[in-house]
């Protein structure tokens, strides 16, 4: 006994399903790609150097401010700078990697309570805002760091 041909009709019907098949994983394998190739938040703020700049500005405006300017008194500015652009960098997602100290750490002892941190958040806003910076990824930024408060708040 010899198997059945296939009908032309199931033979249709199998490539259709083949030909389906193999345009879904191409659309798959497309969205994939584009989604592998969506701008990050670091690329959306204006990249890492754009970081840097807000990091010396949230340094130097944070120092120049009489209400928490004595938190600053004895820090080495330059490296606290640089290690706030990386940190803006690195949360992110953009190329930087933050090796710096755990924020439990560095902040121990300087009796930075509430009030300190929101102020802080709010210099932030303030320059994010001047640099004309979306509202969705200016939220999107803070709402990255926030987790943080309960490292930095010791008071």
């Amino acid at each position: 006994m010899h198997p059945k041909k296939p009908s032309s009709r199931s033979a249709k019907m199998r490539s259709r399903i083949v030909g389906s098949a193999l345009l879904l994983g191409s659309v798959v394998q497309a969205s994939i790609a584009l989604a592998d190739e969506r701008p990050t938040l670091c690329d959306r703020l204006g990249g890492a150097a754009f970081l840097a700049q807000v990091a010396d500005e949230l340094v130097e405006v944070s120092r120049a401010d009489p209400v928490s300017a004595h938190h600053f008194a004895k820090v080495n500015l330059k490296r606290l700078k640089q290690q706030i652009g990386i940190q803006l960098c690195a949360v992110s997602d953009g190329p930087c990697v933050y090796d710096g100290d755990d924020m439990k750490s560095v902040h121990a002892g300087q009796n930075i309570n509430e009030a300190d941190f929101y102020r802080l958040v709010e210099h932030l806003r303030v320059i994010l805002d001047a640099h004309g910076v979306g509202t969705r990824e200016k939220n999107e930024l803070l709402a990255r760091l926030a987790p943080m408060k309960r490292d930095v708040v010791t008071k």
